[in-house]
């Protein structure tokens, strides 16, 4: 079955699902306000690919937030109530984005600004994990292992425990913790963002920082927001090759392809998609086929109008070594296709946390208000029929960090993967999972 690239896009949209910012009003009327409503309603009655919805009755939903909708006297209160009646589904990727995600991109400044530094549940408090070069939270000397208690007057004790409320999935708490969190600390190049933490005596600090724009090339696909995309890739100390990349978006995938290329005659090859929500579906393939001997299957789509399968076609000289991808719950959409199809088929290894279980090929296109609507129009499943969709990719070796192992300068998750190339180097095995 051929289909449209953009039935391919796979991308949990962390900012759109977490409104903590006022979008910008654009006064819309009463009438477009329930045209609005309408298109949003009838495109997932149309296209979802679950005849079923998932066990809602869409239209008794209908009724319900119709009734609701004549007291919006707001834009705001509106995607509110959008993304209210969307979260009825109980699945991923449907959402409204409000305008204001794309007004800074419009003035010509794309893209969200941060100061750098990745907030998650470390030992239930949210912790930094990450600091990136040249940042502002570097320049502050922030470290991971690090405890953010404040973003400007915003506690995230509150924070977590209003999400606590939700009671959803472990993995599922954990990304909303780091998206909500991921989104205070986001705004316009060159505003200021004031954040209170405990060092590693647990002493109180607080600083402001400047934010600026993330490192990265732009990239603008469709009707989603501006990113910036990047690609890392380095051989290790013990000679094993370590690829990580934000994003799956095509301006990135010939840096993808010649980082694993690079890596041909090492013993493993680690890929970290940790802090990747995904993208473009399309991309697993080309990204899975540099490491298989014959064709294979990713995994298959099931839309209202069929099923539609991830084939994935050998090279010529795949990498024929030990595979492991790390994950946790940061990682969505296509990088839980890619990892958790090869897992399944038995080409890959998995390290880490498990991933939040947003794995839903979705459209975006743009409603008469200005704001743009995802909805997913299929599922996936692995080669073996698993739907990751709400379970998520179970990694084979489970690691949970500790904060004294952040503070130490060490990244457990990527050690452990490290750990067990080497250990299978030593064995003379050429495969740690059996390659097809």
């Amino acid at each position: 079955m051929r289909l449209h690239h953009r039935l391919l896009v796979v991308f949990v949209l962390i900012s759109a699902a977490l409104w903590v910012l006022p979008a910008v009003c654009f006064g819309a009327t009463v009438k477009e306000r329930q045209e609005t409503f309408e298109i949003v309603w009838s495109r997932v009655n149309e296209r979802y690919y679950d005849p079923s919805f998932n066990g809602v009755d869409w239209n008794a939903v209908k009724k319900r937030y119709s009734a609701r909708l004549a007291f919006v006297k707001t834009d705001d209160e509106l995607y509110v109530l959008l993304n209210q009646m969307l979260g009825e589904l109980g699945r991923s990727h449907f959402t409204v984005i409000p305008p204001s995600v794309y007004v800074d991109e419009e003035a010509g400044q794309p893209g969200d600004a941060d100061i750098g530094a990745t907030i998650q549940l470390v030992g239930n408090k949210p912790t930094i994990t990450f600091v990136h070069p040249g940042s502002s939270a570097e320049e502050a000397e922030l470290r991971p292992g690090y405890i953010l208690t404040k973003v400007d007057d915003k506690s995230l004790a509150e924070v977590q425990s209003k999400i606590a409320t939700r009671n959803e999935r472990p993995a599922m708490t954990k990304f909303l913790i780091w998206g909500t969190t991921k989104r205070l600390l986001s705004g316009r190049e060159g505003t200021e963002v004031s954040i209170e933490y405990l060092d590693e005596d647990n002493e109180p600090h607080k600083v402001t920082l400047k934010r600026k724009l993330p490192y990265g090339e732009p990239i603008k696909m469709g009707e989603l927001p501006m990113v910036y995309g990047w690609v890392k890739s380095e051989e290790l100390q013990d000679g094993i090759g370590y690829i990580r990349f934000n994003i799956f978006l095509m301006p990135l995938l010939e840096q993808i392809i010649s980082a694993v290329k690079s890596f041909k005659d090492l013993p493993g090859v680690i890929i970290d998609l940790r802090g990747n929500p995904g993208g473009l579906g399309a991309m697993a393939m080309p990204i899975a086929r540099l490491f298989y001997k014959e064709q294979v299957n990713l995994g298959d789509m099931n839309l209202r109008s069929g099923v539609a399968r991830f084939p994935v076609f050998p090279v010529d000289k795949p990498f024929t070594g030990t595979l492991i991808f790390l994950v946790d719950e940061t990682s969505a959409s296509t990088s839980e296709i890619l990892a958790g199809g090869m897992q399944d088929n038995g080409r890959a290894i998995v390290v880490g946390r498990t991933s939040v279980g947003a794995v839903m090929p979705s459209v975006v296109e743009k409603l008469p208000i200005g704001a743009r609507l995802q909805y997913a129009v299929a599922d996936f499943r692995t080669p073996k029929g698993v739907m990751l969709e709400g379970r998520g990719v179970i990694p084979d070796f489970v690691v949970e960090p500790t904060r004294r192992e952040l503070l130490a300068g060490k990244d457990p998750i990527l050690d452990k993967a490290v750990k067990l190339i080497l250990e299978h180097r030593a064995s003379g095995n050429s495969s740690l999972s059996g390659t097809k």
